[in-house]
């Protein structure tokens, strides 16, 4: 995981706040540094008036040398997880940089980001059999999987959604409740799951998409509903792109706050 300068000076004041020099170099020393905490203080950290660091100091210090690791990765995940109220600011922050914070089976991660080793990006439109490659993609789901759908009249696709949520994956459900969906809608109380009344500028909340692992994103025109199956022309793409997913679970967590 690798963070800007920027960033690094804005995440480290949330470190601080709520913890001792002693715990701060614990924290630290738990992923990859090697620090002891001395009658003086926190350790020197090269200042050239030969002085201590501040808490802040050392802490912008010892990020930066994380930086592009995953002992960052996981550090923040400790940081966010023992201080959920600051889930907001810190998304925030990284999300300009490609990173967002999901709550997956209760616990908090940073995900996103630069993947090294990862499969390269990349798209495919399909324009038939688009329940099949849904089901694809959500047979091969093995940690989370979000669905914001206007309208989900589908029963197929969503005893896929309450098969997978019995596995034990975190599945998540966000649908527009008008007429149709409360009268030919599917079963939404079998899923953790939020009914949106209208769109956030008055309208309708006509979003159709949905994010596999926070890898993968299924969006287009297909609602998953019969008629989208069965009746009408329709589309969908399938986005094997980390930092596509990201965005799409952050605005997931907007629509639903």
């Amino acid at each position: 995981m690798k963070i800007s300068p920027y960033a690094i000076e804005k995440i480290a004041p949330f470190i601080v706040s709520n913890l001792t020099g002693r715990e701060i170099v614990n924290l630290f020393n738990n992923y990859g540094i090697r620090d002891i905490y001395d009658e003086l203080g926190l350790p020197d950290i090269g200042k050239r008036n030969g002085q201590r660091p501040s808490k802040t100091e050392y802490v912008k210090k010892r990020l930066s040398e994380l930086n592009d690791s995953n002992n960052l990765r996981e550090l923040l995940n400790k940081v966010v997880n023992d201080n959920p109220e600051i889930v907001d600011n810190l998304t925030e922050i990284l999300d300009p940089e490609s990173f967002g914070i999901e709550n997956l089976n209760g616990n908090l991660k940073v995900q996103g980001g630069i993947v090294h080793n990862a499969q390269p990006v990349f798209n495919e439109a399909h324009f038939q059999d688009i329940q099949n490659r849904i089901l694809k993609a959500l047979d091969a789901a093995e940690v989370s999987i979000i669905v914001v759908m206007a309208w989900f009249t589908n029963n197929v696709l969503f005893e896929k959604l309450v098969e997978k949520h019995q596995q034990g994956l975190d599945v998540k459900l966000a649908i527009y409740y008008d007429g149709i969906n409360k009268k030919h809608g599917v079963d939404i109380t079998q899923l953790p799951h939020v009914k949106i009344k209208k769109g956030q500028r008055g309208g309708l909340m006509h979003n159709k998409f949905c994010v596999v692992d926070n890898q993968i994103v299924i969006t287009g025109s297909y609602n998953w509903s019969d008629n989208a199956e069965f009746r009408n022309d329709e589309n969908i793409t399938v986005e094997n792109d980390p930092k596509q997913a990201t965005k799409y679970s952050i605005e997931y967590r907007r629509l639903t706050k």
